[in-house]
């Protein structure tokens, strides 16, 4: 086995029921009260099973499902949660993709062997720590490659292996880890077309109008996918259909790609006496964004976002973040924009201490150097020649970029053309 994927069916309904109980077996809506003019987040099977679906308006999901229980979207909690769920399988895996939350794909090949385990112990392990920490219904999937370890984490009674022999053979493979109760499904080496010609077309990392298409030529199956020939899928879809009809085959190259961690450098200061003026404030932070830019970690790139605060004698702490429409690494610039904001404070209580955060790291911006030396006979020449250009053609044809509204954030605001010489 070299890929797993970690899967909790319903993430929000999960953590609403594991919050509350006793909305086991009930229909739950996650999305809000259903005199919202909201629509549906998140829905349990029951209550899509009365037609309510991801994007119904909510005064529709109560119409659909009355005795549903609706529940309010607490994006914050969900993504605590989830990162804790992925913080689980980063202490075991060097390699972690996060799909979305609650869905997770990491890399497994030797893990085991290091573990003294083969991989149904070591996923069993795996399984039943995470579970256990989490208390949320975990599915584990595990094969060697991407897309059948989705498969096989989100596999249910729907789509079984229905060839007696190759089921024998399967079986006999996976030991007893796989069974109901466990939550995991292994695919073996060899049998991932075997496993996934039962599954439906639905679990294809397509478009959903590609789906419908398919359904219309009768193909409800991966299975059913697989036998079409590859230039039917190319004259039809192209080279959607190409991969859709590789995956239906088990035939999947695609590698996990770990979310890359954002760096961040702090660095702050105690203040040698109280200050309440600007003064020894924009000194004290001049200085640390030179001790923050000289970091190991930011040389050669630049930084879009700084997060400035203020350490009070009351206990309170003030604080300005600034995000720079052009990353930079120029401290003289960081300073210029946040010695307008530490001018401006109003300040309560003395201040007795001063940080920087520099995140958003990223690489340095190119800006074009002109490709001659701009004096006054090359200026004159240049006029000379723009102006025959624009009597020639009868109006202007060259123009120049000059700034109307830097600040604003619609880019058609922030720049005008204007003709050349005017």
């Amino acid at each position: 086995m070299d890929v797993a994927c970690l899967v909790v069916p319903n993430f929000l309904v999960a953590l609403a029921r594991r919050e509350h109980p006793e909305l086991g077996g009930r229909p739950v809506v996650v999305g809000g009260a259903p005199d919202e003019h909201a629509a549906v987040t998140a829905c349990s099977p029951e209550a899509a099973a009365a037609g309510v679906a991801v994007g119904t308006t909510l005064r529709r999901a109560l119409a659909l499902c009355p005795g549903a229980v609706f529940m309010p979207v607490q994006e914050g909690f969900a993504r605590a949660e989830a990162q804790v769920l992925a913080e689980l399988v980063r202490d075991r895996s060097p390699l972690v993709e996060v799909v979305a939350q609650g869905h997770l794909h990491f890399e497994i090949r030797g893990l085991a062997r290091l573990h003294g385990l083969n991989d149904e112990e070591y996923l069993a392990q795996l399984h039943e720590s995470v579970a256990a920490a989490t208390r949320l219904p975990v599915q584990l999937g595990a094969a060697g490659s991407v897309f059948v370890a989705h498969v096989a984490a989100i596999h249910d009674s729907r789509f079984t292996i229905h060839d007696s022999e190759s089921r024998r053979k399967c079986e006999s493979e996976q030991s007893k880890i796989q069974n109901p109760k466990s939550k995991i499904q292994l695919v073996p080496a060899g049998m991932e077309r075997d496993f996934l010609s039962r599954a439906p077309i639905d679990v294809l990392p397509v478009e959903p109008v590609m789906l419908v298409r398919l359904r219309l030529f009768g193909l409800e199956w991966l299975g059913q996918v697989a036998e079409i020939p590859v230039s039917a899928m190319q004259a039809q879809f192209g080279a959607e259909g190409a991969r859709a009809r590789a995956l239906a085959r088990g035939e999947d190259h695609s590698r996990i790609i770990p979310q890359r961690e954002e760096v961040h450098i702090t660095e702050e200061l105690e203040l040698p006496a109280p200050a309440a003026s600007s003064e020894p404030l924009v000194v004290g932070t001049e200085a640390l964004l030179n001790r923050a830019l000289a970091h190991q970690d930011v040389r050669g790139q630049t930084v879009r976002k700084v997060d400035w605060w203020l350490a009070l004698e009351s206990g309170e702490q003030v604080s300005r973040r600034v995000v720079f429409r052009e990353p930079t690494s120029d401290a003289r610039r960081m300073l210029f924009v946040l010695k307008g904001k530490i001018e401006r404070l109003e300040l309560d209580a003395a201040a007795v201490g001063v940080g920087v955060t520099l995140s958003g790291l990223c690489s340095e911006y190119a800006h074009q150097s002109n490709l001659w030396q701009i004096g006054p006979r090359r200026q004159r020449e240049l006029e000379q020649a723009i102006e025959q250009l624009n009597a020639r053609a009868g109006e202007a044809q060259v123009y120049r970029v000059v700034e109307v509204q830097p600040w604003s954030r619609i880019p058609e605001r922030q720049v005008a053309l204007v003709a050349y010489g005017s």
